[in-house]
């Protein structure tokens, strides 16, 4: 019975913090109300890839050039247990419209990456074509992941990371 309590007052605590523009416990933020379209973008996110029989080693060496519109905040960083020199970063990026995340490899740092809102398309040195992101897409950031971004959109797109980096 204590945990269907515990799971119940769980539930109806997130249920008070909602989204950006809701009523918040009888509050407003002032700013105007907006569809949720984060939660759904996380309740149906899913890796996409390249196209089936589109891959080939090499397909590309650069992007979209150099690095423009694009501003990174570290959410939060959260040691290994099992490996006191690592750690899991998560990151906010807002890729402003025409904005790059310029060519880069992850053969030191690997993880996910997911579109929350907007529209990114990605250059990948795996993928004969380019591979276009939206809300809810995951890019699988492995050792042999090299890759560049654009914000092809007409809006600003949001992605969250979450990668495993050295600890300083």
């Amino acid at each position: 019975m204590w945990r269907a309590l515990l799971t119940a007052s769980l539930l109806a605590g997130c249920s008070t913090v909602d989204r950006v523009g809701q009523t918040v416990d009888g509050m407003t933020d002032g700013r105007p109300r907006t569809p949720d379209t984060t939660l759904e973008a996380i309740l149906h996110a899913a890796p996409i890839g390249c196209p089936n029989g589109r891959t080939m080693q090499g397909a590309n060496h650069e992007a979209f050039g150099p690095q423009h519109g694009v501003v990174g905040t570290d959410i939060a960083l959260t040691p290994l247990a099992n490996d006191p020199t690592r750690a899991v970063r998560m990151r906010r990026l807002i890729v402003e419209p025409g904005g790059v995340i310029a060519w880069h490899t992850h053969d030191q740092v690997q993880g996910n990456a997911m579109v929350v809102s907007g529209v990114m398309t990605e250059i990948r040195n795996t993928c004969m074509d380019p591979i276009r992101y939206r809300a809810g897409d995951v890019a699988i950031e492995d050792a042999n992941t090299a890759h560049g971004w654009r914000n092809d959109g007409d809006v600003e797109a949001v992605i969250i990371t979450a990668h495993v980096v050295a600890r300083n």
